[in-house]
């Protein structure tokens, strides 16, 4: 299979990546409530918030 359209990497900015790693260690999981203030608070989507979780939780699986 080739990929002709490459997604790019989302970087975050060190004061985004605070506000989501406190978030994180208050509890694993976000819900819908939360997923929509935290992207309010740091102006990412709700699917990348979304998907930073996810990553972040198979990172601490590792």
């Amino acid at each position: 299979m080739i990929r002709t359209d490459e997604v790019s990497r989302t970087h975050y900015s060190n004061e985004v990546r605070d506000v989501l790693e406190r978030e994180f260690v208050q509890k694993n999981y976000v819900d819908h409530i939360d997923k929509h203030r935290i992207a309010h608070e740091t102006g990412l989507t709700t699917r990348q918030i979304k998907n930073w979780f996810i990553h972040r939780r198979v990172k601490t699986r590792k």
